[in-house]
């Protein structure tokens, strides 16, 4: 459900690309995500339960 929603959202232009570095509180690893001001998908156990360690400086070029 949350995937869905995700995928319709529109981000500001100035976040496409940004990505944050996460801590999974289910799996407990570190990870990244594409910047969202309030879901995080973990990259290991795929669950939407992190904390935002750190916004990374680097940015994707989308």
């Amino acid at each position: 459900m949350l995937d869905a929603l995700l995928a319709e959202e529109k981000i500001p232009e100035d976040y496409v690309g940004q990505i944050q570095v996460i801590l999974c509180n289910d799996c407990e690893k570190r990870g990244t995500a594409s910047f969202h001001w309030l879901y995080h998908k973990c990259p290991y156990c795929e669950r939407f339960l992190e904390s935002i360690v750190q916004l990374s400086a680097l940015k994707l070029d989308l």
